[in-house]
């Protein structure tokens, strides 16, 4: 397979504050930024939802935030001015260090396979699969190629999302499994899956696929070389 990826511009923000920050303070980070009135900030549209894949999203790691943004997003990010607080539920928190990087990356099909871990807890599946998932668990049938093909339609809304388009055969090998659930709004749990996967596509390091990974759930990273 040729190698079809293309170049595209990729800002990061770290933001270090006087609290340390946890993986469901991403919901809290979204709406801060969200102050800056831009659509592709905080995914709404007034008070629509924007239904595609987001070009910015919001992480924690080591208790520290991550702002990330691909095209669109990466510009925007570049405009941020630097920072006095974090405001997480209410509360303010001083910065203490705000970095910035900005960088061009490989995206897209490649002529290699190679393997991703999700780094956090992996939100594959909707209303309608979810079903379709408890269906094969109570056969006893193998979920894998099902878990395949929900990755596949995550890179392929990834893709779209960037102006990408895929002009070849997406390959998945997943060795993933369910790993619990989180609290994604009030009284609404969903399932969360955890593991490795390998692919002939290039997926930005610390870029989330999925559902809620505006929020910071299902962010990648590369693990180098293949599943054995």
């Amino acid at each position: 397979m040729d190698n079809h990826s293309i170049k595209i511009e990729k800002t990061e923000i770290w933001i270090t504050c006087e609290r340390a920050l946890q993986l469901d303070d991403g919901r809290a980070i979204r709406g801060f930024f969200g102050y800056l009135n831009r659509p592709e900030f905080h995914g709404h549209n007034g008070n629509r939802l924007i239904y595609k894949h987001p070009l910015i999203q919001y992480k924690v790691f080591g208790g520290s935030a991550l702002v990330v943004g691909l095209k669109e997003g990466a510009y925007l990010l570049k405009a941020v001015p630097r920072l006095e607080y974090l405001e997480i539920h209410h509360q303010k928190y001083s910065i203490l260090k705000q970095n910035i990087s900005v960088n061009t990356i490989p995206f897209g099909l490649t002529g290699n396979m190679i393997s991703y871990s999700f780094a956090t807890p992996w939100i594959g599946l909707n209303e309608e699969n979810y079903d379709r998932y408890l269906t094969l668990r109570k056969r006893c049938e193998d979920i894998t190629p099902f878990i395949e093909r929900i990755l596949v339609g995550n890179i392929l809304s990834m893709s779209k999302s960037v102006g990408y388009e895929v002009k070849d055969r997406i390959l998945i090998k997943a060795n993933i499994e369910g790993s619990g659930t989180v609290d994604v709004k009030d009284g609404i749990e969903l399932m969360t899956f955890q593991g490795i996967f390998e692919t002939n596509f290039l997926i930005p390091e610390l870029w989330g696929i999925g559902k809620f990974s505006s929020r910071g759930y299902g962010t990648i990273r590369c693990n180098g070389g293949g599943i054995n």
